[in-house]
């Protein structure tokens, strides 16, 4: 069994800030592609074909939500207690707030599918900059069903675009990867990203993202050693970050802003970006 290499996670986690930090965007574009890749984990998993039902009134609606939202806490979650260290947007760590789990279940379960339920055309998720799901009976054939959108594999790059980063691709998966074994006889870091990434995230994913790797490989500074034995504790004591930061009034009027916007998108109000 080995681990990536802490120094590799810090500066791959580094790397994936948005180019202007902070602000309602960075937030925006991480709930939507952790969602995302929490439902692809969610199919792979199970096993379950798409769409997956999320009714909350049936108990396998019940448990594909709780699954779906664990999955999505998994991603998000550096350190749980009384002050939870989270990734609201990537490259950046939050501490306090709500944890995970309340912030999914307000912000995407209740608000963005309860929407979808009703909306006599396909629900896209998110409505900008582009979709990545869609939700709901006209998009899915089910009142609480969710699904791939056709043209995710065009759209997923978008939301790692305008960040310090030459390789998203590869830093996002040792994000994900950060404190998880790999077995697997692996030889180069590439190898090993891949072997991690085919344990969590279904084929589809898997062989987009084994060719995003592959187009990135050349801009990737090669690490001497990439693994270790032990799991990574980098995000144990985050203090190397140096400007983390409480959920402060800007985080909270961001994720307000947002939460605002679905109730108006779900009553059908207009309203100016």
């Amino acid at each position: 069994m080995k681990y990536l290499n802490e120094k590799l996670v810090r500066e791959s986690f580094l790397r994936l800030r948005q180019n202007e930090p902070g602000g309602k965007i960075g937030i925006e574009r991480t709930s939507a592609l952790v969602c995302f890749l929490a439902f692809d984990a969610l199919i792979k998993k199970t096993g379950i074909v798409p769409p997956v039902d999320l009714d909350p009134e049936v108990g396998t609606g019940k448990t594909n939500r709780d699954l779906l939202t664990r999955e999505v806490a998994r991603l998000v979650q550096l350190k749980n207690g009384s002050q939870p260290y989270q990734v609201l947007s990537l490259g950046e760590i939050t501490i306090g707030g709500n944890p995970p789990e309340k912030r999914f279940s307000s912000n995407f379960l209740t608000t963005g599918m309860k929407k979808a339920t009703t909306n006599a055309t396909a629900h896209d998720y998110p409505s900008r900059p582009c979709p990545l799901l869609v939700l709901g009976p006209k998009a899915t054939g089910l009142t609480w069903g969710i699904d791939r959108h056709t043209d995710w594999k065009t759209n997923l790059p978008v939301f790692l675009h305008e960040r310090k980063t030459k390789t998203p691709f590869h830093d996002l998966a040792i994000f994900v990867l950060r404190q998880r074994g790999i077995e697997s006889d692996m030889t180069t870091l590439q190898e090993g990203l891949m072997d991690g990434l085919a344990e969590i995230f279904t084929q589809e994913l898997c062989a987009f993202w084994k060719t995003q790797i592959s187009l990135e490989k050349v801009y990737f500074e090669k690490v001497e050693s990439p693994f270790q034995d032990s799991a990574s504790a980098v995000f144990a004591d985050c203090s190397w970050m140096g400007d983390m930061r409480p959920e402060n009034e800007d985080v909270s009027l961001a994720l307000r802003v947002s939460y605002l916007e679905g109730l108006l998108r779900m009553h059908h109000i207009p309203f100016k970006n």
